[in-house]
């Protein structure tokens, strides 16, 4: 009887939601006419089977206020959960459990930055990308005021207002702040570093170690020169209602080395799985210009994207933009800060914060010259000091110019024009990949780089009284790791640590060991031929060829006798190869036996919610072998126990565990622990956590193929039940060839459209999870003889 009322409560509201949407709701609208205001001539909308707009428009300003409306109708409320996340002001829009949310943004700052960059924008004048912005803008808007609104609004009871300038800086500000890891990361190695000492450090790869793979680098003379032929703050975070960027994987291969003899790129970036996926894909063409994007919600300019000329793609640099300092209150009086012996002021600001069904909270923030004091929004810092605690973090300390280095690349016609907007990226850092129909390939590491004092730890909170921790100004642009048209006749990223600058410093960050980017480059390097089609099976591998190294270890350590119902399961481990497809059942023992090594080892230092935050990190994946072969690592002692516990006391406890869960979890039969049992990808959308909303709007995708270091990244979370969800992956998957470019592919995660009752909503889902892709269309014939739809926006009269 509960089963039935449940689900006559579940049918009931389908029943309710689809009346609503009949009454107030509607598709997007992809045939017919509309009026748009401001336009100057009839601009053409052909969309393709998967909903990709293709805009062909008269002039500039037509086809960004096109793709402005068209952005809106598709992905309006996407846009606006980015831009309350950036601006603060998400507790106005769904309540008091966003507070914290809101008031952590506000103290780190990106509301006061993103109006500053804003002013400095207008400041520039009338300038190209500005105008651009500005039609996009108003095209958000006509659509806002008069377009049929998705149905989040109407369960929220809420309407949009008007797009801006600075709500669009408030974007870049967010997912500039997903990129830095240093919130997630110092103040735990700071705990590590002063409750256990430095040989508990220097058990994990804290920094780069010899056996990870860097990044080469290859510097020109000069571009003009070139032939132009759960912690806390884990919860607090995830209460976000949109991706955080997580990584990116890229390659370009010369000409030298494919069958067109032109040049190849390929991308796929890392980002947390989400509905809508994050990328809007868009082709722009109008007299003198011709752009197949890959949009943010919210910004005008392809972040990756392509023109007849060059592609221009990226990955995480990670390098480490934040630091945090510890201040020295003067004893003569707490509202100053002393470094030395001189005393500095710390200035206090309040803010406003809007929260829907309540009373505004005045938020009060101080900042020292180091930047704001982060100890009432990070808990994690509070419980380590009840000194003030400092954010210094490079993208606050000048104003953006994103949109400019973007509008930039996206309209360049040289490899030049390109390295100069480059340059004008100071945050978040971003490996910037290009190639050009000249034969040109390069990568640049976009980034302003500090020079730190030489007291200062670049993960460890320092001592911001010592003016040797002090920051002491920036290595010159000139000088960021790149490589341009290199020997090896390929470039490559993976998030792993690019090679020493030209001045010779090898810069610090959270970089991945490189794993990803070895298998890369291996691959590329063992042929000549390569076409759009041979790449597709690098970019949908799943080996992880240092996996197999780790579980031949971890199997010498104990007796097998000890196992021996288990004899066939562990003999299937010891020849594994480290792929991770999902008919496989030894990825899914040895990441539970991974899993328990790594718990049994450190939480009974760190805690449950200690160790649950050290998961968010980056330092499990850049420290598995290293932690799991030194014999000596103090992490293998139980805290809690009289007795000395060694390597093999622990790993051998963690595979009993593991077997016990397995048979308890899958059944008593290994060769029915199948990968696929274990792992699943749900596409959540900000309001599936409600049920039943989750019937409604989430994308179930089920079991995929991956693993956190193979080339098919995924980022897995392990749940309560023993399976591991899918937290994040390729939120694209891009891949074209110089030589027959209007016969790119590419593919997304979900759909194109972020309206649930678009058909193009999750469309792609069954391609992305299979591995397949579709057509990235550029030539206007066959757009315009195959696409069933065509919208037609006119001027408004």
């Amino acid at each position: 009887m509960k089963k039935f009322l449940s689900l006559l409560g579940f049918v009931s509201f389908l029943l309710i939601v689809g009346i609503l949407v009949l009454i107030f709701i509607k598709s997007p609208k992809y045939n017919g006419e509309v009026s748009l205001p401001g336009l100057s001539q009839s601009t053409e909308v052909y969309f393709d089977e998967y909903g990709i707009p293709h805009i062909y428009a008269q002039n500039e300003s037509d086809a960004y206020r096109a793709l402005g409306y068209i952005h809106a109708q598709e992905r309006l409320f996407q846009l606006e959960m980015m831009r309350r996340v950036g601006s603060g002001t998400l507790a106005e829009f769904l309540g008091k459990d966003l507070l914290e949310v809101d008031q952590f943004f506000h103290t780190l700052g990106i509301p006061k930055h993103a109006k500053e960059s804003t002013e400095t924008l207008i400041a520039q004048g009338t300038t190209p990308w500005r105008t651009a912005s500005e039609a996009y803008i108003e095209g958000v808007n006509e659509f806002i005021a008069h377009g049929n609104l998705p149905v989040e609004y109407l369960l929220l009871g809420e309407k949009p207002r008007p797009y801006t300038l600075e709500d669009m800086h408030s974007i870049v500000g967010y997912m500039s702040f997903t990129f830095a890891m240093a919130v997630k990361t110092d103040p735990l190695l700071t705990k590590i570093s002063r409750n256990f000492g430095p040989e508990y450090l220097n058990s994990l790869a804290v920094e780069t170690l010899p056996e990870h793979h860097v990044i080469p680098v290859h510097y020109p003379d000069s571009t003009t020169s070139i032939s132009t032929s759960t912690s806390t703050l884990t919860a607090l975070l995830e209460k976000i209602p949109v991706p955080q960027l997580q990584g990116s994987n890229a390659w370009v291969i010369s000409g030298n080395r494919t069958q067109s003899e032109k040049v190849i790129f390929s991308n796929d970036t890392h980002i947390g799985f989400s509905s809508p996926s994050v990328w809007f894909e868009a082709h722009l063409e109008y007299p003198g210009f011709s752009f197949y994007g890959n949009h943010l919600a919210g910004i005008p300019f392809g972040f990756m994207g392509n023109n007849r000329h060059h592609s221009i793609g990226l990955t995480m640099f990670e390098n480490d933009d934040q630091d945090f300092f510890e201040e020295k209150l003067n004893p003569e009086n707490p509202n100053e800060i002393l470094i030395g012996e001189e005393a500095f002021p710390i200035q206090t600001r309040k803010e406003i914060i809007r929260v829907k069904g309540q009373d505004p909270v005045e938020w009060e923030i101080r900042e020292t010259p180091h930047g704001p004091i982060i100890n009432p929004v990070v808990k994690e810092i509070a419980d380590l000091t009840s000194n003030p605690v400092s954010s210094w973090w490079v993208y606050l300390l000048e104003p953006a110019k994103s949109f400019e280095a973007v509008y930039k690349m996206n309209h360049a016609q040289s490899i030049t024009e390109v390295a100069e907007a480059v340059a004008l990226i100071h945050a978040p850092g971003l490996n910037i990949m290009y190639g050009d129909a000249e034969g040109n390939i390069a990568w640049w590491a976009a980034a302003k780089l500090p020079i730190r004092g030489k007291k200062a730890h670049s993960k460890i909170i320092a001592d911001g009284s010592d003016p040797e921790t002090q920051p002491k100004g920036w290595y010159p642009f000139e000088e960021n790791p790149k490589s341009i048209n290199p020997p090896s006749g390929f470039v490559a990223s993976a998030n792993n640590q690019p090679d020493s600058t030209r001045g010779g410093h090898l810069f610090p960050g959270y970089y991945f060991p490189g794993e990803r980017w070895n298998r890369i480059a291996k691959t590329i390097s063992s042929r000549s031929d390569w076409d759009v089609k041979s790449l597709q099976s690098l970019q949908l591998e799943t080996i992880n060829e240092v996996f197999p190294q780790i579980a031949q270890f971890m199997l010498a350590e104990v007796n097998r006798e000890d196992f021996e119902e288990f004899a066939e399961a562990l003999e299937r481990l010891e020849t594994w190869d480290g792929d991770h497809q999902i008919k496989k059942t030894e990825p899914t023992l040895f990441y539970k036996w991974l899993l328990h090594t790594w718990r049994l080892a450190m939480e009974d230092e760190l805690g449950k919610e200690g160790f649950e935050a050290f998961l968010q990190t980056f330092i499990m994946v850049n420290s598995n072998r290293h932690f799991i072969t030194k014999e000596d690592n103090p992490w293998w002692d139980k805290q809690d126990t009289p007795e000395k516990e060694t390597r093999e006391d622990i790993i051998r406890e963690a595979l009993s565990l593991s077997l016990n869960e397995l048979s308890q979890q899958l059944g008593n039969n290994p060769k029915e622990w199948n990968w696929e049992k274990v792992v699943n990808l749900v596409h959540p959308h900000p309001l599936g956590s409600q049920k039943p909303l989750d019937k409604l709007f989430n994308v179930q995708a089920g079991p995929i193929a991956g693993n956190e270091e193979a080339v098919n990244k995924l980022t897995l979370k392990p749940m309560p039940d023993g399976t591991y969800q899918v937290v994040a992956g390729p939120a694209i998957r891009i891949m074209l060839d110089f030589g027959d470019l209007e016969n790119s592919v590419s593919v997304l995660p979900t759909g194109n459209s972020g309206n649930r009752f678009s058909k193009h909503y999750a469309d792609q889902k069954e391609l992305f999870v299979k591995g397949k892709y579709r057509p990235q269309e550029m030539n206007e014939a066959r757009i315009k003889e195959r696409s069933e739809n065509k919208l037609i926006l006119n001027p408004a009269d």
